[in-house]
């Protein structure tokens, strides 16, 4: 059974729970550089994949060609958002390939932001 819209509001749903996640993580460390290193690491093979197709490295071999597709699967929980672009490309790549590739540094910097709250707020 298919819900029109359901999918958009589980992935905001999953962006607020992110930004939980991170109040409840920087009340737990009080550390907002151990906070950073964590969603550094935590998004760090999105963060290679990114890098990987923008360099070109993804046409080095043929297992690198679904490096468009893994990324895609790590940022499964708000590919719908990601849907509600328009079809298009730029510099020879479609949009969706730009909105997954900020995505990246997005998701880390949802989870950061309360420890730099916290710590401004001290």
């Amino acid at each position: 059974m298919y819900f029109p819209g359901l999918d958009i509001i589980l992935s905001i749903l999953y962006l607020i729970l992110l930004i939980e996640e991170g109040k409840h993580t920087a009340r737990r460390l009080d550390n907002p550089g151990k906070q950073g290193l964590i969603a550094i690491i935590w998004q760090m093979p999105g963060l290679l994949f990114v890098v990987s197709i923008i360099t070109e490295l993804d046409h080095l071999t043929e297992l690198a060609y679904y490096f468009i597709f893994m990324l895609e699967l790590w940022h499964t929980p708000i590919i719908p958002l990601v849907s509600l672009l328009p079809a298009g490309t730029f510099l020879d790549k479609p949009l969706y390939y730009y909105a997954l590739f900020l995505m990246v540094p997005l998701l880390a910097i949802l989870f950061y932001l309360p420890a730099l709250k916290l710590k401004q707020n001290n």
